[in-house]
């Protein structure tokens, strides 16, 4: 009888079955791991993760904490996965006008930090219809008729925007660059002449009040920092007590005149022009009537009549002329090599600027013309300096 030797042949089929088998567990267990996650994270968001402790830190004297949860919107059991903070943060700052800042931080697995940082009024805003006050980073805390001691004095800016609580606005744009560079100069400290008003009615003349003595005019509002850091320096050169008015000559000069003597210039250029607009009228004569119903006559005399205003003006030009020559004579004042703008703080000044004395021959009469300025300058100064009830120096 034949022996029969059985042989296997593999089938394809087996190799096929195979493949299926595996992908049939992969995909299981990927079902599996999408569904352990979705019950973790239903978990997380529904039983785990739960708030249990609200902490209010910071400084916020103005309001208790349980106001400043409030204001938030956010409960005891909102879970912190859900919990949208900006939303949050913005309910709050709209509602909480004396607060500055707020950060809200989550802290697993349930624990929620409120962090507060309180308004620091700061500026007296002027305008037509009252006085904003300001904070420090430009949050409006209040209108009110009546400005606040102490607070940086702030003219010609021109708000749009006058709620408490909103962030304050101009109606043009660059006065709001102009408030914003001053804003951090002041906010960045550190000035050894503190800045106590600005006047920005003219952008092209603006007037910057320092520590109350020294009337800083910078011109326009290009390169507001540097301007100030060289107005400190030139005044470091002056007595404590000096008063007076620094003007801005160009890029790299300061001219400093006393306080008198620029304001009885002002008063000559006031009248002089005031001179200017009546010219070619009739001499008026005008009655006022005394308190026993008697009439009193003003009669104008001759000699109390000012110069010819067109003689007045070639003088005054030539005037201007001369001290701006006597300037340019004596050695700049700091950036004589042209340096980049910027916060200087070891600046070279002249002490011959400072006072305007005479260093140079022929120098002295010309001197004393200069000093004796007065009801022969007309129109000469800028418009935005004769309204003098309104600015800073006034």
């Amino acid at each position: 009888m034949r022996d029969v030797e059985k042989t296997s042949i593999p089938h394809e089929t087996n190799s096929r079955r195979s493949r299926r088998r595996k992908r049939g567990r992969s995909l299981y267990v990927v079902m599996i791991i999408v569904l352990a996650l979705s019950v973790i994270v239903a978990l997380c968001m529904t039983l785990f993760f739960n708030i249990k402790t609200i902490r209010v830190t910071g400084n916020a004297e103005n309001y208790h904490a349980e106001d400043i949860v409030t204001a938030t919107g956010i409960e005891l059991g909102d879970n912190m996965i859900r919990l949208d903070t900006k939303a949050a943060r913005e309910r709050a700052l709209a509602q909480l006008i004396y607060v500055e800042e707020i950060e809200i931080d989550r802290q697993f697995p349930n624990t929620l930090e409120i962090r507060v940082q309180k308004c620091t009024p700061a500026y007296n805003v002027m305008y037509d219809f009252g006085t904003l006050v300001v904070s420090e980073h430009g949050r409006i805390l209040d209108d009110t008729m009546d400005p606040v001691d102490g607070l940086v004095k702030i003219t010609g800016y021109q708000p749009e925007e006058t709620t408490p609580g909103c962030q304050v606005k101009a109606k043009e744009e660059r006065y709001d660059k102009v408030f914003n560079a001053f804003r951090d100069i002041i906010y960045e400290g550190g000035l050894t002449v503190p800045i106590v008003g600005v006047d920005m009615t003219d952008l092209a003349d603006i007037m910057v009040d320092l520590d109350h003595r020294i009337v800083f005019d910078m011109g326009n509002w290009s390169e507001i920092d540097y301007k100030i850091s060289f107005a400190e320096q030139v005044i470091s050169e002056l007595p404590a007590d000096k008063e007076g008015y620094l003007v801005m000559i160009g890029s790299n000069q300061c001219s400093f005149r006393n306080k008198a003597d620029y304001e009885a210039t002002q008063k000559a250029i006031a009248a002089a022009n005031a001179a200017e607009k009546d010219k070619g009228k009739p001499k008026a004569t005008e009655a006022a009537e005394d308190g026993d119903g008697t009439e009193e006559e003003t009669v104008a005399h001759p000699e109390d009549e000012l110069p010819p205003i067109d003689e007045g003006l070639g003088d005054l030009q030539q005037e201007l002329q001369g001290e701006e020559a006597h300037a340019q004579r004596h050695e700049g004042v700091g950036n004589p090599q042209g340096r980049a703008p910027g916060r200087l703080r070891h600046l070279p000044v002249d002490p011959g600027l400072v006072e305007q004395g005479p260093a140079l021959p022929g120098e002295e009469g010309h001197e004393h013309d200069a000093d004796d300025i007065g009801h022969e300058q007309a129109g000469a100064v800028h418009p935005g300096r004769e309204q003098a009830a309104e600015r800073l120096d006034g």
